[in-house]
């Protein structure tokens, strides 16, 4: 069997692993834009702040790694179409035939039409020759204030690369929060006040008109201008689906896939920052664009095509980060977002330390958790805090993933013990505060 995998990313090389598992025979043939194999892009702000060295120290493994597994490499390739009729991939060195086609073409960073977007000094945080750029831009220019456009996820960590380099960084959100898409207004201040301390600032509900300077010198916002000699667009990202779409295959923000991963062609899958796949909460179609998802999908695709029956299942879309030593896990759906989409929700939250209170070394923990009304089921949570935030979130997101209700959690075996945690857990109480809403 000849399978063809389109990106060489997070999810075409783990794609192209386990398919080697499954099937010691199948002629695996990977066509990448990029010179490498996965890298972590989640890596990549930390390679900025010089917390990792240099950026091939996020290359996951080197490319003999690949080869050594008869995994056949055509890197620095371009796919320019695909023939489905004759099942080939058509790049810049020739046709590969396939009979089974993975797309794992990732996504682009979204570049908003604002004057100047083009000028040197200006970049986006999506790839590794782009930080290499930036770290070289610092090197040479040595910039004291920098501006970031958007206060996602990725503006966030970019703008504590800079003031962890001893920057002014700026962020200019749309929004009237940072982080809009993952927290609510409550919890997002509190991210806010400890990025704050830490020298970054932030603008919201405005934004940037205009780029000045050719190397740049200040952005326009309004009326303003502020100084900047260095420019993050961190403004999200947009899932690349020209090929799909010029093959003929369904599209809609993403490419539109099964639960098995297959495509509108059932010989093509889509895994990773370009699959349209099913929000748990909603029921909604959405893109996942996280690593862990990439992962499962890669996983799963390779699985069904070596003959199990396997599912991907809906996402809560779990996430964590780390910005100045707090950090943020969420899962799900937010208050607002839920209002949006007319589900009536109780919320439960409590604010404790990650230890008991009579033992030294405890950190302020927030946890908030949101419950569908009409069955009392977790669909979604915020937890910022000090410590010990990841193993929290992952748990509330696998009971959510099971189908808890606020009694699940509320009532949750939890484990004791005075240097790592109180008697009662935070989750468990935040639960509990929940459940004295429904009445």
């Amino acid at each position: 069997m000849k399978i063809v995998v389109v990106g060489s990313g997070t999810a075409g090389s783990n794609f192209a692993l386990f398919m080697r598992k499954l099937d010691r025979k199948a002629e695996i043939t990977v066509i990448g834009k990029e010179p490498t194999m996965q890298y972590s892009p989640c890596a990549l702000p930390h390679v900025i702040s010089g917390t990792i060295e240099k950026p091939e120290d996020v290359i996951v493994f080197p490319n003999e790694f690949y080869e050594k597994q008869k995994i056949n490499l055509m890197l620095g390739t371009e796919a320019k179409a695909i023939d489905r009729e004759r099942k080939v991939v058509v790049t810049d060195r020739g046709e590969v035939p396939y009979d089974k086609l993975v797309l794992a073409v990732g996504s682009k960073a979204f570049i908003p039409p604002i004057k100047g977007v083009e000028n040197e000094g200006v970049f986006t945080l999506k790839s590794l020759d782009g930080v290499r750029k930036i770290k070289a831009y610092i090197a040479g220019r040595k910039p004291k204030k920098a501006v970031v456009i958007g206060a996602g996820l990725i503006g966030l960590e970019g703008a504590e690369a800079f003031a962890k380099l001893g920057m002014e960084a700026l962020a200019v959100e749309l929004m009237d929060r940072l982080m809009p898409t993952m927290l609510d207004k409550d919890t997002a201040k509190l991210v806010q006040a400890e990025m704050e301390k830490h020298g970054v600032s932030f603008r919201f509900k405005e934004r940037v008109s205009e780029i000045i300077g050719n190397p740049v010198e200040a952005v326009r916002i309004g009326d303003e201008e502020v100084p900047a000699e260095l420019v993050l667009v961190a403004t999200g990202v947009r899932a690349n689906v020209d090929l799909a779409k010029k093959a003929g295959l369904e599209v809609n923000r993403g490419i539109v896939v099964n639960e098995h991963l297959q495509t509108s062609d059932p010989d093509i899958y889509a895994v990773g920052d370009c699959a349209e796949v099913i929000d748990a909460v909603t029921g909604k179609r959405t893109l996942s664009q996280l690593g862990t998802s990439a992962v499962r999908m890669a996983k799963v695709a390779a699985e069904h095509i070596a003959g199990k029956d396997v599912s991907f299942r809906p996402v809560f879309n779990t996430a964590i980060t780390e910005l100045f030593a707090l950090e943020i896990g969420t899962f799900g759906i937010t208050e607002e977002r839920a209002r949006r989409e007319g589900i009536e929700v109780v919320a439960g939250k409590f604010r404790g330390s990650t230890k008991p209170e009579y033992y030294p070394g405890g950190k302020p923990i927030t946890v908030k958790l949101i419950f569908r009304k009409s069955d009392r089921k977790l669909i979604g949570g915020q937890i910022v805090g000090g410590e010990r935030v990841w193993a929290r979130v992952i748990t509330l997101s696998a009971l959510a993933q099971k189908g808890a209700t606020a009694e699940d959690v509320a009532y949750l075996e939890t484990a004791y013990a005075p240097p790592i945690s109180p008697t009662i857990d935070p989750i468990t109480v935040a639960a509990e505060m929940a459940l004295r809403r429904f009445g």
